[in-house]
């Protein structure tokens, strides 16, 4: 397993798609597809790609995504999962680190995901 205890990395989006699971503004089931160029110390060393489904609907429209992700890096993936509300623009959240492969095999720990703006999000990973 890697030896840093916390991992920083610069994502930057590359493909967002959207697809609708009913005619409503939001419905149960409508996802959320994307990928990010993932970069450390300035330079490119691997990519994301994920999943977000809404799960929840709210009354009074707040609703809900779960998200599944992972990271492929030179080292082996990371995957990494999170439940949190859908706002715009989104806040910082955490994600939980799930596991992982080759060097990340049997990593846990927890993910910030700083989502600063529409072209540059955040990401520290604090390993257990």
């Amino acid at each position: 397993m890697a030896e840093d205890k916390v991992m920083k990395f610069v994502a930057k989006p590359i493909n967002r798609e959207v697809f609708k699971n009913g005619s409503s503004e939001t419905n149960i089931g409508d996802r959320s597809l994307f990928t990010h160029a993932l970069f450390r110390d300035g330079e490119e060393v691997g990519f994301d790609g994920g999943a977000c489904t809404v799960v929840r609907i709210e009354d009074d429209g707040r609703y809900y995504i779960l998200c599944n992700v992972s990271m492929m890096l030179p080292e082996g993936t990371i995957a990494f999962q999170t439940f949190v509300e859908e706002v715009f623009p989104p806040p910082p959240f955490y994600a939980a680190i799930t596991g992982g492969t080759g060097e990340y095999r049997g990593i846990s720990g927890e993910m910030h995901i700083d989502p600063a703006s529409p072209d540059t999000h955040y990401y520290t990973l604090y390993l257990d």
